[in-house]
């Protein structure tokens, strides 16, 4: 029958040697980080880091809807689209379906694969405050007061706070910093936009349709900005609106010999002489002579 060995004699003189073991190696977490330990995000240069953020907004808005307007008005020009007529109407569908779609677009990217098209390029990357991965359900939030943070306070907010987060991010529990793939992301990021630009070449019109939607937004969004600034005021003061000028001069008025602003002239009790300028008229040869006179003169020759 197996007995176990009796305990240690605490009284002995000599005692068993205690073996201690290495602790096992521990593999760091995404980010750099021990596992247990809070994630680390990584901004690098913050102005620069700032700068990269209205960039990636920039393309990922108005560089995205821009392209997405070329094939628009293109299927438009080909008779393939009716979207409406060149004319502010027109333009105002244009830019509302294609504003649309960048959003879309952007959402779906930053919900899927935390990242956009902008933020690829620019090597940024979209977390929660734990270092997981963010979600359709936050990026909503984020994207929810997005018009919010626009108004100076998302820059005050990433300026000011130590994870430099947005309003939306602080409601979202995301940070936004750089992504843990290095230049793969932003390699990434070039390829798949020069994917964009073949694709436009081969079936948005390329640089002809590019050109159209530039004059297109050159000669409507100075209007529609004036507009709305005199549809809200400033400070309770409407503004002017900016149109063009009135003519100085119509055509009927240049027509006429008597200038449109100038008074009539005043009739005079003379009578009008039709002969031609400088040349002088009989009847100033004989001025001393009675009318009377000179018309039985002539009767009599």
């Amino acid at each position: 029958m197996y007995q176990p060995p009796p305990p240690p004699d605490p009284n002995a003189l000599t005692q068993p040697i205690p073996v201690v073991s290495a602790p096992p190696p521990q593999t760091p977490a995404p980010g750099g980080t021990l596992p247990g330990a809070p994630y680390v995000h990584r901004f690098g240069n913050v102005p620069f880091y700032l700068l990269t953020r209205f960039a990636a907004f920039f393309v990922d808005v108005f560089g995205v809807s821009f392209v997405i307007a070329t094939f628009g008005f293109h299927a438009f020009e080909a008779g393939y689209l009716a979207y409406g007529s060149r004319d502010e109407a027109g333009f105002l569908s244009l830019a509302g379906i294609s504003f649309g779609i960048a959003f879309a677009i952007a959402y779906l990217s930053e919900s899927l694969i935390g990242t956009t098209l902008g933020k690829a390029i620019f090597a940024l990357h979209t977390r929660t405050v734990s270092g997981n991965h963010a979600g359709g359900g936050r990026v909503f939030v984020r994207y929810l007061l997005r018009p919010v943070d626009l108004v100076l306070i998302g820059p005050v907010l990433a300026l000011a706070t130590p994870r430099h987060r947005h309003l939306g991010d602080y409601a979202g529990g995301t940070v936004v910093a750089r992504s843990r793939f290095g230049p793969v992301a932003p390699i990434a990021g070039i390829l798949f936009l020069l994917a964009i630009g073949y694709a436009q070449i081969a079936y948005g019109g390329g640089v002809t349709s590019a050109i159209e939607v530039a004059a297109e937004a050159s000669n409507f969004v100075p209007d529609l900005v004036s507009k709305g600034a005199h549809a809200i005021g400033l400070g309770g003061l409407p503004l002017p609106v900016v149109g063009t000028p009135a003519p100085l001069f119509s055509a009927a008025a240049a027509a006429s010999p008597v200038p449109a602003e100038s008074p009539l002239a005043e009739p005079s009790d003379e009578p009008a002489s039709d002969a031609p300028a400088g040349v002088e008229s009989p009847s100033d040869e004989n001025s001393d002579v009675p009318q009377t006179q000179s018309t039985d003169r002539i009767l009599t020759q």
